[in-house]
């Protein structure tokens, strides 16, 4: 599982600490105010940032900061300091079933060819044995929008739409003529999408400005007292 963390500067914070040298009992009172702002603001402006370059939902990357045991990955706020802001991260390769995978369910419709397997009697050969003749599911492709607004279709052989075991189908490919013979087709984790070059700058722009307005407020608001 893939770790890491982001050291994000707070701007404002040269003006934080000259006022907390007139006044240390206001400032971090405005401190304070600006943490919880960020608590409750940081999943939003990172979700942002993110969706602005990934086909992921908002939803997924929000919960990574609430612990959800099936979340797409886990992001905390590890450190708030006058001057700097930490945020760790982690998370597994994600299926495509995160990026608007489609189809989302195995396709209803059936093939034309029949396939003779075993089972009950439908009708008794006696060069093959018992049979039953079954339509086995059209061909159908899969494919995710792992990029925003760029969908791309999984084009190696074998690719087959499975159960995840929770009530939901995953891509599997087959690498071997038995039935267990199958891996998970995965994509990017949490980590990978935070530390895209692009979202990196987002998520370090949006929370520096987003919070510097925040404390600048806060800052006034307590020295209007």
């Amino acid at each position: 599982m893939a770790k890491g963390l982001i050291n994000i500067a707070v701007k404002e914070a040269a003006k934080l600490k000259k006022e907390i040298e007139k006044n240390e009992e206001k400032s971090k009172r405005a401190l304070q105010r600006t943490v919880s702002d960020f608590r409750s603001r940081a999943p939003g402006w990172v979700s942002t940032s993110v969706t602005e370059v990934y086909g992921i939902k908002k939803s997924d990357v929000k919960g990574c900061f609430k612990g959800a045991k099936k979340a797409a990955g886990k992001i905390r706020i590890s450190g708030i300091m006058v001057d700097n802001i930490q945020l760790t991260y982690s998370g597994r390769l994600l299926t495509p079933t995160h990026f608007k995978m489609k189809p989302a369910t195995v396709p209803a419709k059936r093939s034309k060819d029949k396939r003779l397997i075993p089972g009950q009697a439908i009708k008794s050969d006696k060069r093959v044995g018992t049979v039953a003749a079954v339509s086995p599911v059209a061909p159908y492709k899969i494919s995710a929008e792992v990029y925003k607004g760029k969908r791309k279709e999984f084009k190696s052989a074998n690719i087959f739409l499975g159960s995840n075991k929770g009530g939901g189908f995953i891509p599997f490919q087959r690498t071997g003529p038995g039935r267990n013979d199958i891996k998970s087709i995965k994509t990017v984790s949490v980590p990978q999408m935070i530390t895209n070059e692009t979202v990196a700058k987002n998520i370090n722009e949006k929370i520096n400005d987003g919070l510097s307005k925040r404390l600048e407020h806060h800052i006034e608001q307590e020295f209007k007292k």
